[in-house]
């Protein structure tokens, strides 16, 4: 699932230059993990919509940052 906001954008070619996380489960990326990580975004990233995006496919969820400060807590947390 992409964020709302690019949908009509290749995964490369959103936000170019932004800081990306590429996170990797071992078989698929469940419902609750999904929604694990979106509400991580949305309580700890302020404007989270504005300044990030993601996209979750299979077992990949990728995830790109405006700032470093984010992508790095983001980093520490499920990295």
């Amino acid at each position: 699932m992409k964020s709302p906001a690019d949908y009509a954008y290749s995964w490369e070619n959103v936000k170019p230059g932004w800081h990306e996380v590429i996170l990797h489960f071992p078989d698929y990326v469940t419902v609750e993990k999904h929604d694990e990580i979106i509400e991580w975004l949305s309580t700890n990233i302020g404007k989270f919509e504005r300044h990030c995006r993601w996209y979750c496919e299979d077992e990949t969820f990728k995830v790109k940052f405006r700032y470093e400060r984010d992508y790095i807590w983001f980093k520490l947390t499920w990295g």
